[in-house]
């Protein structure tokens, strides 16, 4: 915030393409979103100038969205392992063997098994086991993914060769491996990534020479950086050990966002837990193969479409920003969860409903309404709600004034029709793609172009 306590928000620009997704483990396929929330920090603001701007674009994943299913009331009565035979077969990898295999898929396919049930384990050793004796930079590498992932209390690690392996020359084989995996919880859909694996196969059973990173939106986390992580009730959160001192006091403001957020997800159960990262500088340009400038605060990761991961940046948000930033990033998790569309043509509403909630759970006046002022007077507010994202190029006043008219909308709507008919209104609108002149009426019972004068005339009120 500036001086006079007014938020700022910096500059996106929007990337879109649609790839279509590889086949999932069930075989289904689709298109799926990405929603990249940034949170600008300005730099020459005091360090609490947190606000938000948002990037989009349709990224390809390898699976369907994972709909956990937990303890503690979140989740509860979800699939279980009958129902999840992924989790089902890495609980019991051996469940599966007949018979010693005898080709070299066969053999891949249950070193990976034997793999997995050691990490499921928190058996180091039998996890490094399948690494060759000359791969020591991979041992390396796997035995610090392994204590990463137990960390984050790995559940689910269900690995699977995809294809039949490549031979080479020299008795080495490469196979691609769809990963399944999940953490806190055993039983999910789960989050999945492709990798591609290198073996020595001219003894007499497979060693490991080579185990990549995902293909898509990778390096993971966990992949690369050695993690310490605090588990709560509602969150998990994780980082690397130069700033492993700052978990519990931002843990517990987490914890606080979280239990807001939860009562948000009107469309089903929240995640059994919030995932979030905390990156520093080195991590903060490498983690996911997204490219951040330094001055952003974060980002909401949709890996699947039920799962989303935050990731923050340490250079920019202490304890004391986390509850206000997670108020409105955990806002996107559960209001976003499931959507399987693009976001044309509802920025306002996305964006908006994150700041709804952000500003209703710090229990505050609105503390964006200066920014709002400059960009209404400025001319520049073409006087419509319905606005997309900023167009590249906007100045930072221009774009915290577009989402202080985004909240004011959606504030308005909720003082005259009440909280649950805007729900409502988000839901057919942002969520199911409803025209607006299609979804005012089902929702609110008059036309959209009466709720959009009555908005556009309360933020003229309101400056």
């Amino acid at each position: 915030m500036d001086g006079d306590g007014r938020r700022h928000a910096g500059n996106s620009d929007a990337v879109e393409s649609q790839p279509p997704m590889p086949p999932s483990p069930s075989g289904g396929t689709f298109f799926r979103v990405l929603l990249i929330a940034a949170l600008a920090l300005l730099l020459l603001a005091p360090p609490a100038a947190i606000a938000y701007t948002t990037v989009r674009s349709d990224r390809t994943t390898v699976t369907v969205g994972q709909e956990l299913s937990g303890d503690g009331g979140h989740g509860a009565g979800g699939p279980g392992d009958a129902a999840n035979p992924a989790a089902a077969h890495s609980a019991s990898p051996g469940a599966s063997r007949r018979s010693a295999p005898a080709t070299v898929a066969g053999k891949i396919r249950l070193a990976l098994e034997d793999q997995g049930a050691a990490l499921l384990a928190g058996d180091e050793d039998a996890f490094l086991a399948v690494v060759d004796p000359s791969a020591a930079v991979l041992r390396e590498d796997l035995a610090r993914r392994f204590g990463s992932l137990r960390q984050l209390r790995v559940k689910l690690w269900h690995p699977v060769p995809e294809g039949r392996p490549k031979t080479e020359a020299g008795g080495t084989a490469t196979v691609k491996v769809l990963v399944n995996y999940c953490f806190v919880v055993p039983t999910c859909d789960p989050m999945a990534l492709q990798t591609t694996t290198r073996w020595n196969v001219s003894g007499r059973s497979p060693t490991l020479l080579e185990f990549g990173v995902a293909k898509d939106l990778g390096p993971r986390p966990w992949e690369v950086s050695e993690l310490r992580s605090a588990v709560g009730a509602r969150v998990v959160m994780s980082t690397t050990a130069k700033y492993a001192s700052r978990l519990p006091s931002m843990l517990a403001a987490a914890e606080k966002a979280a239990a807001l957020a939860d009562t948000f997800a009107r469309w089903g159960e929240p995640p059994a837990r919030y995932v979030v990262y905390l990156a520093g500088p080195d991590e903060w340009s490498a983690w996911y193969g997204i490219k951040q400038e330094p001055w952003v605060a974060g980002f909401a990761l949709p890996l699947t479409a039920s799962v989303t991961e935050i990731v923050l940046n340490a250079a920019r948000v202490d304890a004391k920003q986390t509850l206000d930033v997670l108020r409105h990033e955990f806002t996107h998790v559960v209001t976003l969860a499931g959507v399987e569309k693009a976001y044309e043509h509802t920025w306002w509403l996305v964006e908006g409903i994150a700041e709804y909630v952000r500003v209703k759970g710090g229990g505050k006046p609105f503390d964006g309404a200066g920014a709002v002022r400059g960009y209404v007077r400025s001319g520049r507010w073409k006087g419509e709600i319905a606005m997309d994202d900023p167009p590249g190029g906007s100045s930072t006043v221009d774009v915290s004034g577009r989402y202080g008219v985004a909240y004011l909308s959606l504030q308005r709507l909720a003082d005259r029709f009440g909280e649950d008919r805007l729900m409502d209104f988000f839901d057919y609108a942002a969520r199911q793609g409803l025209a607006l002149g299609d979804a005012a009426p089902k929702a609110f019972g008059v036309s959209w172009d009466d709720v959009e004068a009555d908005c556009v005339r309360n933020v003229r009120g309101r400056v």
